[in-house]
């Protein structure tokens, strides 16, 4: 049993006292420095990607007055003579699955479709035994998720040109018992997202990526933003590093050409190219109320049932307290060679954004660390 030590216990009521009484305040919410300087933040970032060896990492702060911040660290390739942009492209993976969300979302407040409509109604190729659009956005459907077989991760490096067909994605699991009853747990599921990209393309009369492009990504001028397999990307993504022949050493997977077969395996539930600029334009849209109604926003970041109690998950968007303590709106993203968090956070009214091109990196650790030292609402500012 741990004992407390009466100089101690003095100690910290002492310490307590004297910040009431200067106007302190010990409240976790208000731990927050003064606004960090540009220095403050690159030194953190410094020190995070020496102790992580990481190639190269890129971040981009948007503080709660619109003011934006980016910084690097580190070479895109491992120990190399050019150092990382802050134009950098990476695959940000599963980040995809919020932009394909936010379209869903606007068509159901368009009144195309429903929350609540049966997956059926609109795909009558694929027995979803009564999934739900809703369920398909929370990863409550129970559709198993045709990305964990060993044997096809395997074959997106052996047979790197293949072109995957949604059909060919759907068929590896079709077969397979649900995990679950819908709605009755929760599993996140990439065939949730597959699923979700084609009732897109079949209310729309065309491509789920050809709606982001025209509803998401040319109003908010986000030109370094593409989705890959589906439309040229002008400017090659920077290396990967990945330990793809389990010999405890990573690889930079990446040729610097396109790579068909995982960008389109990956399509809706994570194909997306882009840089940390346009990841935070793209975040300050969306939770500053510019892509979806407030009624629409507070739907998608509402906590569901069947989550431990620090980490969530809503329409699209994952609701996380990294702290036990701090609320975060956003997604992570994670593909052979990358590692990628986009972050808002309510307190701080701050969007973080983390690119890595190592799959070891821990971007919401470093996400963590920097919002650190962002100040709360009203404090500090």
């Amino acid at each position: 049993m741990t004992r407390f030590r009466p100089g101690i216990l003095f100690g910290t009521l002492t310490l307590a006292l004297l910040m009431a009484l200067s106007g302190c305040s010990m409240s976790p919410e208000s731990e927050a420095g003064p606004r960090s300087a540009p220095e403050t933040l690159q030194a953190t970032l410094d020190k995070w990607w020496l102790r992580g060896d990481i190639p190269a990492v890129v971040v981009g702060i948007t503080h709660s007055d619109g003011r934006t911040w980016l910084g690097v660290s580190g070479t895109p390739e491992r120990a190399g003579p050019v150092a990382v942009t802050t134009d950098a492209r990476f695959r940000i993976a599963s980040i995809t699955k919020v932009f394909v969300a936010v379209v869903v979302l606007q068509m159901v407040e368009e009144g195309k479709l429903g929350l609540d409509d049966p997956l059926s109604r609109h795909l009558t190729d694929y027995p979803t035994r009564g999934v739900t659009i809703r369920q398909l956005l929370n990863h409550t459907s129970g559709i198993p998720n045709y990305s964990m077989s060993d044997d096809f991760n395997k074959n997106l490096l052996n047979d790197r040109e293949r072109r995957w067909t949604t059909a060919e994605i759907l068929a590896l699991v079709k077969d397979k018992e649900p995990d679950f009853a819908p709605g009755t747990d929760y599993s996140y599921s990439n065939t949730d997202y597959i699923l979700l990209g084609e009732v897109i393309g079949k209310i729309a009369g065309r491509s789920w990526a050809q709606e982001i492009r025209d509803r998401i990504l040319r109003p908010l001028n986000l030109d370094s933003t593409h989705v890959a397999g589906s439309e040229r990307v002008p400017q090659p993504v920077v290396p990967g590093y990945f330990d793809a022949d389990n010999d405890g050493y990573v690889e930079n997977i990446e040729t610097g050409g396109p790579w068909p077969a995982l960008e389109t395996s990956e399509g809706p539930a994570g194909a997306i190219v882009s840089t940390a600029s346009d990841l935070l334009a793209f975040g300050d849209a969306l939770f500053r109320g510019r892509l979806v109604s407030e009624p629409v926003l507070r739907a998608m970041v509402a906590e569901g049932a069947y989550h431990p109690r620090f980490s969530n998950y809503g329409l699209g968007v994952e609701i996380l307290r990294p702290d036990y303590r701090t609320t975060i709106w956003g997604h992570g993203g994670f593909l052979p060679g990358f590692k990628s968090a986009l972050w808002y956070i309510p307190s701080r009214d701050a969007i973080i954004v983390v690119l890595a091109n190592d799959a070891r990196a821990n971007p919401a650790d470093l996400a963590e660390l920097l919002m650190r030292d962002l100040p709360v609402r009203g404090v500090g500012s």
